[in-house]
């Protein structure tokens, strides 16, 4: 119990930024038209989720077949194809929030430099509108962010 009223400001600022992320990217997250990569990605989804021997159709075209596994995932249990794949997306989008976090953290030793990168990321306009489509963009942005912070965690480690 002292733990929680020794952090209970960064405990209520955490709800607040993770409150904010979820709010602004899946309010009318239905709304936005399809964009016609999404409709490629989502149908291989579909296509490696009935017929396993397709799992890595996503390399006839040169992608990475991460998105698509995820999709797989998220499909399963999402009736929409176009929201499954969007949630994909945001959930993307929530592990490079919070990585920022970390590698705010890890560089500057600041939790204020490291909530304001956060708050920065859930507002930037950029980022919002690729989380919410079912591209590859956000989860390759997820995995730069994380390879950035284990980088810099093995370079001072080291």
């Amino acid at each position: 119990m002292k733990l929680l009223f020794k952090f209970r400001n960064e405990i209520i600022f955490s709800i607040f930024i993770i409150a904010s992320y979820f709010l602004l990217r899946l309010i009318f997250l239905d709304r936005l038209p399809m964009f016609t990569d999404e409709a490629i990605y989502l149908r291989w989804a579909q296509i490696a989720l009935h017929d396993s021997s397709w799992r890595f159709i996503s390399l006839t075209d040169g992608k990475q077949p991460m998105f698509v596994w995820a999709a797989i995932i998220f499909l399963k249990f999402i009736e929409d194809p176009l929201i499954a794949g969007r949630l994909v997306s945001v959930v993307s989008g929530f592990f490079t929030m919070a990585g920022l976090f970390l590698l705010t953290y890890e560089l500057f030793k600041s939790k204020k430099a490291a909530f304001f990168s956060s708050i920065l990321y859930v507002f930037y306009p950029f980022a919002q509108v690729l989380d919410r489509m079912a591209l590859y963009d956000s989860m390759v942005g997820t995995f730069f962010v994380w390879a950035t912070y284990f980088s810099v965690l093995l370079v001072r480690k080291t």
